[in-house]
């Protein structure tokens, strides 16, 4: 009797260690996953990453839009542009208001300049001239005896054309105790500048613009429903497109795909620098000039003293008698070749220069919803 009530206990126990092992291997099982097929099974508890998207992270699958972005997402940030926005980009005049959904203009300005040709007036030169000594004096010494002597200035007109002066100096003036007439020295000719003058009215036409763009801010962009690396953009409304917003003047760089309008340079204002350059000439070339210069006993040029030849590289001096009376002079051109000046000048100068300037990269514009 006391051993079937032993073998009874003993075979209870066992029962429960058999059915406490059967429990637990039922709830080994139950936590167990089944391997990932290809892109997982939406819904599973054994999703993985693929191509249906990651339950865990919310992020979307590869190719467009995912859930919680109304359109497609887009790589953002992007170096070196500052911002991602939207933008109504068309003929001046033509650009689209800014929406209710985003009803605030940021940046607005123009491009797409176009500058009609100018003219500016034409430039000419007078032609240069020999013009005759401006000074002469006549000295207490002969000429390689002159240094320090005393000089006595002759009357020379301004713009002296050579015709017959007066001058009064008696025959046996002393100078120092000297004759004061000994010597007469005659400024080298020199040659007159070309002026120059201008025929014709400037005519600068003011610049025009193609294009005229407005941004409407959308305002910060974040990444719901998109992977790491992009932002979700808003729907946007007919006749406006997403762009890529840098600041300055950089024609040259490179738009990224998808952005395939650009680049486009648009400036808030533009400044006009332009203007016609004052007409100007050059010094004369290929100048010779050579004058016969006359001194006279008499008040009227008629009784020769002396004459000389002065060029117009050089003085001229010429010894006298000494103590003779000078009472009138003259000049004739011996060589009146005064050369000519180029012409410098009368073209147009400076720019028009945009200030506070951006560049655009910009997706095609939204359709009209069908």
């Amino acid at each position: 009797m006391q051993r079937l009530q032993i073998l009874i206990v003993v075979g209870f126990l066992a029962g429960w260690v058999g059915l406490l092992a059967g429990c637990g291997n039922a709830a080994l099982n139950s936590r167990q996953y089944d391997p990932p097929g290809e892109g997982g099974t939406a819904g599973s508890a054994t999703t993985s990453t693929g191509e249906g998207g990651d339950l865990l992270t919310g992020s979307g699958g590869a190719g467009g839009a995912a859930p919680g972005c109304a359109a497609d997402c887009v790589p953002f940030p992007l170096v070196p542009w500052d911002r991602l926005t939207m933008f109504s980009i068309a003929a001046p005049g033509e650009v689209r208001p800014c929406p209710e959904s985003a009803p605030l203009v940021g940046f607005e300005g123009f491009g797409d300049l176009h500058v009609a040709p100018s003219t500016c007036p034409a430039c000419s030169c007078s032609p240069a001239s020999c013009a005759l000594p401006e000074a002469m004096h006549v000295s207490a010494a002969k000429c390689v005896d002159g240094d320090g002597a005393t000089e006595t200035p002759l009357d020379v007109p301004a713009a002296w054309e050579g015709v017959c002066t007066a001058d009064a100096i008696p025959a046996g003036l002393l100078c120092g105790g000297v004759p004061c007439t000994q010597s007469l020295t005659g400024s080298a000719p020199t040659v007159a500048p070309c002026q120059a003058s201008a025929q014709g009215a400037a005519s600068i036409p003011d610049p025009a613009w193609g294009t005229q763009a407005r941004e409407c801010l959308i305002g910060p962009l974040d990444g719901e429903g998109c992977i790491t690396g992009e932002v979700c953009p808003p729907s946007l409304p007919e006749g406006f497109a997403l762009c890529l917003f840098l600041n300055g003047d950089h024609p040259g760089i490179e738009c990224p795909a998808g952005f395939t309008r650009g680049p486009l340079v648009v400036a808030h204002a533009w400044q006009d620098e332009r203007a016609c350059g004052p007409c100007a000439c050059g010094e004369p070339e290929g100048a010779d000039c050579e004058a016969m210069v006359s001194v006279f006993k008499d008040g009227a040029c008629g009784a020769l003293l002396a004459s000389n030849i002065v060029a117009d590289d050089e003085p001229g001096c010429f010894d006298l008698v000494s103590g003779s009376a000078l009472g009138s002079k003259s000049a004739a051109w011996v060589v009146d070749k005064p050369g000519s000046c180029a012409q410098r000048g009368g073209e147009l100068v400076g720019a028009i220069q945009p200030v506070v300037a951006v560049t655009l990269c910009c997706q095609p514009e939204t359709d009209p919803p069908k």
